[in-house]
């Protein structure tokens, strides 16, 4: 399965974080390209969650109000934490391997774009919800083409503040497909327990586990990034163009770099 060494950024953004990744550059270089990096995933994702006022003057915005844009949608404390990654990619740019910096602030820089990256969905469900399958949405549907290991750090969180029985559904599916069946099965019980659930959503939910089981691997299961772009690529067609939120334009941006409507037309 995918580990969360790759943060869920677009396919541009990423070749920048794998320079930075690359121990053996030169550590300036290495800051350099974090900022690049940060650049990239303002560009391709952040632009595509901000209000139509920030985005209308996006272009005269410098790399600092843009990180700050995302105050619209995430918690300050986050977007402070990667205000503090800028600052160490402009210690590359201006300083030279002389500045300020060390490996391991290059290193904790990469893991917190990549938390950053988790706390960008997270946020976009805090603000928007997950989404009502009764009501034809796909959010839940098109979430689901990223590897499951993902989906748990992300859901994990979201289930904190809304212990609904779709996320507690979805959260349960994704421990399994994830190959962690005890903790499947665990948190439907603790679920239960907290009384979250009722009995009869309780059986619901470990026979719907049971059936599933057996048959894992008939299913298009993400392992990697690559096959999430694949199996979402074969889902796009589908989804009419109505209901092509924003949701899909970020879970888009962050496989394809490609907007939904430059890769599939609308039906």
């Amino acid at each position: 399965m995918e580990n969360l060494s790759i943060p869920l950024i677009s396919p541009l953004s990423r070749k920048y974080y794998q320079y930075a990744y690359d121990s053996s550059e030169k550590i300036h270089h290495r800051a350099e390209d974090v900022r690049i990096c940060l650049e990239k995933i303002c560009d391709s994702i952040i632009i595509q969650l901000v209000s139509p006022t920030i985005k209308q003057k996006w272009d005269k915005l410098n790399l600092h109000n843009k990180l700050k844009a995302c105050e619209e949608f995430m918690d300050s404390t986050i977007v402070n934490k990667i205000l503090g990654v800028k600052c160490i990619g402009n210690k590359g740019v201006h300083e030279g391997e002389e500045g300020d910096f060390t490996p391991q602030d290059i290193n904790d820089s990469l893991e917190a774009i990549k938390n950053f990256s988790l706390e960008v969905i997270f946020s976009f469900f805090v603000k928007n919800g997950f989404g009502n399958l009764q009501q034809g949405s796909y959010v839940p549907t098109v979430f689901s083409v990223l590897p499951p290991i993902y989906r748990i750090q992300i859901l994990n969180k979201y289930y904190i503040i809304n212990p609904s029985l779709l996320v507690i559904e979805k959260l349960s599916k994704a421990y399994l497909k994830n190959n962690m069946k005890e903790e499947a099965y665990s948190f439907l019980t603790d679920c239960y327990n907290k009384g979250q659930i009722q009995k009869s959503e309780f059986d619901w939910l470990t026979g719907d586990l049971k059936l599933l089981e057996p048959h894992l691997e008939k299913f298009c299961i993400a392992h990697n990034l690559d096959e999430s772009k694949r199996n979402f690529l074969n889902l796009l067609p589908s989804i009419e163009e109505e209901k092509r939120d924003s949701f899909i334009i970020l879970v888009s941006m962050i496989l394809t770099g490609e907007l939904p409507s430059k890769i599939c037309p609308g039906n």
